[in-house]
């Protein structure tokens, strides 16, 4: 019998002694537990695309990078694509990442639990997304693009003194530009610059309006609009043709076809947005409570062959 007592006592010292390292393989096993993100990118252009590349590149080499696995979709500028995507995205992952303000407003009226990050929102309050930029609230942060439009309207007058009036295009069905565009005609006419606007709904529209528009107006104020931006190759042309200076938008689009801007790169802000992925997955914050940021480090961008095409010396754009 005391053989028997004496074996029970050796085997519950040796199951005691092995509980902290089995705790142990547990919580190790828990902190490399796969991490699921799924982006939803609304459409495909050069801006959008960099925000991807920054995000998805920035995560990939943290500490995280071995444990995640990708779920990357793009809606095509297609509603109905952007709905099911979103829907399967939320489902499907654990970290969700929405690019441009039409995939963040689907993405965060199918999932109000998961934290879902947003880039490429100008302004996620009157999109719906956040209470306020300093305590978003709810499950949402991530950054705004956001554009220095008073800066880019001083950059306009200050390299083209003579133009009387100024056109802009956008989608009026996209927040972030009806937004920016409100702004800029605010400011171009406290300057004493008459605006002519138009808007459009579809790529298909742009030709025809932008054809218009140009006989019009003396130059262009672009706002970053996912329609005007996937197009921008024909926007471009139609404006260079006209020989009129084309002034905003994102550093992407206006090395693809456009002549000037204020701006930093969008794949800045896919870099900063998933640095506050990592921020949260480190300190275990809740989303809702991190502020949404705002970009950093602006500086002028030239296109020099769009400069050249219009007659304008790119090294006179300051």
């Amino acid at each position: 019998m005391k053989s028997r007592f004496k074996f029970i006592n050796i085997i519950t010292t040796v199951v005691l002694a092995l509980l902290p390292i089995l705790a142990g393989g547990q919580a190790v096993k828990a902190q490399e537990e796969t991490i699921n993100i799924g982006v939803v990118q609304y459409v495909e252009h050069e801006a959008l695309d960099a925000v991807l590349k920054g995000f998805q590149e920035t995560l990939e080499d943290s500490a995280y990078g071995d444990r995640i696995e990708w779920d990357i979709n793009n809606a095509s500028g297609d509603q109905a694509s952007l709905q099911s995507l979103s829907e399967k995205v939320a489902r499907d992952n654990d970290i969700l990442f929405a690019i441009a303000t039409p995939a963040a407003q689907t993405l965060a009226s199918v999932e109000q639990v998961k934290p879902i990050f947003i880039a490429a929102v100008t302004d996620p309050v009157e999109a719906g997304l956040a209470d306020s930029m300093e305590v978003p609230g709810g499950n949402i942060t991530g950054t705004s693009d956001m554009a220095p439009i008073e800066e880019q309207v001083d950059l306009l007058i200050r390299n083209f003194p003579d133009v009387k009036t100024v056109g802009l295009i956008y989608n009026s069905s996209e927040v972030n530009s009806q937004v920016q565009a409100g702004v800029a005609v605010e400011l171009l006419e406290e300057q004493g610059l008459a605006t002519e606007v138009q808007t459009v709904i579809s790529t298909n529209d742009i030709a025809q309006v932008m054809n218009a528009l140009v006989g019009n107006v003396d130059a262009m104020f672009m706002v970053t609009d996912n329609t005007i931006d996937s197009a921008i190759t024909l926007v471009g042309d139609i404006a260079k043709e006209a020989g009129i200076p084309t002034i905003g938008s994102s550093d992407s689009v206006v090395r693809t076809n456009g002549l000037a801007t204020l701006s930093n790169s969008y794949e800045d802000y896919g870099v900063q947005t998933a640095e506050m992925v990592i921020r949260m997955l480190d300190e275990d914050l809740n989303p809702g409570e991190m502020e949404i940021e705002l970009g950093k480090d602006f500086q002028i961008i030239v296109n020099e062959d769009f400069a050249e095409a219009i007659g304008v010396d790119p090294s006179t754009i300051e």
